[in-house]
């Protein structure tokens, strides 16, 4: 990714489209914990990768980015929705004021949910 700025750690959850954060449980098949998932933020795309390939986020095939959290300070995170995947991607992180706040800094909408 050659625009990357800003890279950290973190785990990822592939989840139901539809999952809104504070719900009463989801369900995902696919995820992984700290430090087996990678966000790379860039100006024209956001990628998160893990030992389940890259999910890719660009300025055409984006959906939503929002906040995620289940219990504050011990699962926050970011969720993505992107055209083109059918399932959408969690980015567990334990700073993640810091990554939205890099999102936001290239120009992603981030909404606080």
């Amino acid at each position: 990714m050659t625009d990357t700025d800003f890279s950290t750690r973190g785990g990822i959850a592939y989840v139901d489209r539809q999952v809104e954060t504070g719900g009463s449980g989801f369900k995902s098949h696919r995820h992984a914990t700290w430090p087996f998932a990678r966000l790379q933020v860039g100006t024209k795309k956001i990628v998160v990768s893990s030992m389940f390939g890259e999910f890719r986020v660009t300025r055409t095939n984006l959906g939503s980015i929002s906040r995620f959290g289940r219990v504050p300070v011990l699962a926050s995170g970011v969720k993505f929705v992107a055209d083109g995947h059918q399932e959408a991607v969690i980015f567990w992180a334990v700073r993640v004021r810091k990554a939205v706040d890099e999102m936001r800094r290239h120009g992603w909408a981030v909404e606080d949910k």
